[in-house]
Formats: C-alpha cells, sequence, structure tokens
C-alpha cells in the first residue's frame, strides 16, 4: 500500500471509530438526538486535531509510528471501548494504542497518542457519569503504564514492568476502598478486570515487541567484548575527545564494509546513497565541516530500505544498532529526514538537502519534466522550501554559508549525474 493511500485508509478508520465510539456512548446511555449529535461533534473535533497534529511539519507524528496498521487496529479498539466504558466498566484494555507506541524513542507521538485517548475518555465518560476518581484513576494508570513502557529496554523486563503495573493498580484499588476490607471484597470483579486487562496488555505489547524487535534479546545480544576474533569497529577509531576520528568514520565506507557490499546487490538504491554520499562529502569539505562524517551519512541515509522497505528510518535504527554507528553518525541520518528530526548540525543540513535535490532530480526525470526546470532554479526553490519550512533553523548554520553552499550544489550538484 502507497504512502497516500495508507494515510487516507487511516484517517477514514479513525474517524469511523471515534463516531462509533460516540454513537455507543449515545446509545448505552439512551441519549437524545440532539445529545447523540453533541457526542458525535466532540468526537470530530478530537479527529480533526489528532489528524492536523499527526501530518504537521512535514509528517513527523506520522513517520514516528512504527506499525501504522497495529496502531490504528488498537486505536480503533480503544475508542469503541471508551464508548462502552461510559456505563460499563472495561478495565483497561482501551489503553491499547500505549502498548503500539511505548517504546518509540520520539515522545511526541506518545503524548499526542495519550491526550487524543484522554481528551475522548473526558468527551465520553466523564462528561456523561461525572465519576471524576475514576478519571482519576485512568488517568495515572494510564500516565504510568506509558512511562513504565518507555523505560523498557529488553524484552525480559516486560514481566517486571507488569508486576509493577499491577500493584500500582491494586494499590490504588485499596486507596479507593478506604483501606475497607468489605468494600476491597464486594468490589473483588471490578479488580479482577483491571488485573486481566493489565495482564493482557502485558502479553500484547510482548507479543508486538517479539514481532517487531523493538527491544533487545538480552541472552541473544551481541557482545563485542566477548568476541574472540573481534578488530576495532570503525567507529572506534577516535579522536582526542572520544569522538570517531575522521580515520575512523571513512572505514565504513570501504567497499568490503559489509553494509557496504549489501547496499551494492541493490543497484537502484546504492547509486542513490553514493551520489548522496559523494555530493554531501564535497558540500562538507567545501564549507569546513566534517567531511567523512557527512559522506557516510549519505552512504547509509536509506539503507534501512533494506531490512524495512515500509518505515526505513525504523530500519536505520537497526542497522545503526547492528553495525554500532557512533552517536554523531546516528543524529545526522536521522536528522536527514525531517519527518524524524530536522538538523542539528551543518553536516545533516548538508545531507537533507543532498537528499531532497538528487530525489527531485531523478522524481523529475522519471515523469519526463527534468529538462524544463533548469539546475538553478531547482536548487534555488528547494533552499526557498526548506527554509521557509524552519529545516535550517538549528542547523547552526550563517546565511552566508547557505549562499556559500547553495553556490556550491548549482555548480557541482549534477556534474557526475
Amino acid at each position: 500500500m502507497d504512502g497516500k493511500n495508507e494515510k487516507r485508509l487511516f484517517s477514514v478508520v479513525f474517524y469511523l471509530s471515534l463516531i462509533l465510539g460516540a454513537l455507543v456512548c449515545a446509545g448505552l446511555n439512551k441519549m437524545t438526538i440532539a445529545g447523540m449529535m453533541v457526542q458525535i461533534c466532540y468526537a470530530l473535533i478530537i479527529g480533526i486535531a489528532f489528524m492536523t497534529l499527526l501530518h504537521s511539519r512535514e509528517d513527523m507524528l506520522w513517520h514516528q509510528i512504527p506499525e501504522k496498521l497495529v496502531y490504528l487496529f488498537s486505536f480503533s479498539a480503544a475508542l469503541c471501548l471508551i464508548g462502552v466504558s461510559s456505563r460499563y466498566h472495561v478495565g483497561l484494555f482501551w489503553l491499547l494504542p500505549l502498548i503500539a507506541v511505548g517504546t518509540v524513542r520520539q515522545i511526541e507521538i506518545k503524548a499526542v497518542t495519550f491526550g487524543v485517548l484522554m481528551a475522548d475518555y473526558l468527551c465520553n465518560s466523564l462528561l456523561v457519569n461525572k465519576d471524576i476518581e475514576a478519571m482519576i484513576y485512568n488517568f495515572v494508570m494510564a500516565a504510568a503504564f506509558l512511562m513504565i513502557m518507555s523505560m523498557l529496554h529488553k524484552r525480559q523486563e516486560i514481566p517486571y514492568a507488569g508486576v509493577i503495573i499491577v500493584a500500582l493498580s491494586l494499590a490504588m484499588y485499596v486507596i479507593h476502598c478506604g483501606f475497607n476490607g468489605r468494600e476491597m471484597f464486594a468490589e473483588r470483579y471490578y479488580i479482577l478486570l483491571e488485573i486481566s486487562s493489565l495482564i493482557f496488555l502485558m502479553l500484547f505489547g510482548m507479543i508486538l515487541y517479539l514481532t517487531m524487535g523493538n527491544l533487545k534479546e538480552e541472552d541473544s545480544a551481541y557482545d563485542p567484548d566477548e568476541d574472540p576474533v573481534r578488530t576495532e569497529m570503525p567507529g572506534e577509531a577516535a579522536d582526542g575527545n572520544g569522538q570517531p576520528g575522521e580515520d575512523g568514520l571513512m572505514l565504513y565506507l570501504q567497499e568490503d564494509f559489509p553494509l557496504i557490499m549489501q547496499l551494492q546487490e541493490r543497484q537502484d538504491l546504492y547509486r542513490h546513497c553514493y551520489e548522496i554520499s559523494r555530493l554531501s562529502g564535497l558540500a562538507a569539505e567545501k564549507l569546513g565541516y566534517d567531511a567523512a562524517l557527512a559522506s557516510a551519512a549519505g552512504m547509509f541515509h536509506e539503507a534501512g530500505r533494506l531490512i524495512n522497505p515500509d518505515n526505513y528510518m525504523e530500519g536505520n535504527r537497526e542497522l545503526a544498532k547492528q553495525y554500532q554507528f557512533p552517536e554523531q553518525l546516528i543524529q545526522v541520518i536521522r536528522q536527514h529526514n525531517t519527518g524524524s528530526e530536522i538538523p542539528k548540525s551543518p553536516e545533516a543540513a548538508i545531507v537533507m538537502l543532498c537528499d531532497c535535490i538528487i530525489s527531485t532530480s531523478e522524481y523529475l526525470r522519471k515523469n519526463g519534466k527534468r529538462n524544463v526546470i533548469t539546475d538553478d532554479k531547482l536548487i534555488t526553490s528547494i533552499f526557498a522550501n526548506r527554509m521557509e519550512k524552519g529545516s535550517l533553523a538549528e542547523a547552526g548554520m550563517t546565511s552566508d554559508e547557505l549562499e556559500q553552499l547553495k553556490g556550491f550544489f548549482i555548480a557541482h550538484a549534477f556534474e557526475m549525474a
């Protein structure tokens, strides 16, 4: 499924789920037609706000979702369950979307997911049954759940996280009952449903993370200190500050480097990455920046397509772990795609601009329109677009340097294309 169809499907299913949840809430509580329309309007406002955030800043949040269909399924189920919760207790099953983004590194998609869930709960449950105590409990549990899931690094930690969350739920249940044994016994089915839902969420999370490979398997993780034939990794040729030096980064670009050899098996991908690497290195050298860093980042900026064609940024993260990329190389690779993070260094800005220029030129050539726009106009328009969107605001480059970089690209970007 291409990107546009995927976004369209996501939007349609999400809006339908919001409306269905509102209708369930209205039906279970025997609302009037006016009351039902109010619930639907609340749902649509939440949906519009969510979609606006999801696709703002060049789809930054959209690209942070690791498995979009899983995320959509879990969100749809949660929205319907929230509608049911306005009348009946449903446990914490509606926290499913937090599982789907729990271990994502970026905080933005987690915060937006949490906010949308709580906003929908507020409109479809709290405003109907006016149970403030339940709202506080659900807010605390959702926040704790998201925070604990965000702290996971290994699969073996999931059971411990489950124990902590269940213990927190039990503690809040005891407080809710005022430490009264009779009341606790009377509401025993309530807490059993809570614990059952938490166990289900943890099992769902374990299955999801095992499938997606988001968390490391501690027993099978590669330990460089235990490899008897291991030699120095490229990134370990460090300078005096403990950062990989130029020689160390250039070793990543040797033809016999395993990832380079994998890229060469995909000629179109390798040709694109090689051109970005070449041009980025030359541009960085011309302006006095780290040419080795820019060149290495350019070579591997889309290498993630080798293992994850649908989400190459996620693939990049896996390859960075596998080949032990130094942190500064990881940052430049991540920041070349402004959907994940805008460039925070000149090298990242150079790679980002190189990719925009070469990719746009390739797209126009495939569509037979490359000859209708000059190199000067193409590059100037890309620079103007990136500056207008704020993509270069934190790159640490002056206006003069950007003009110098633009002039370099106009003169050299297509001399070998």
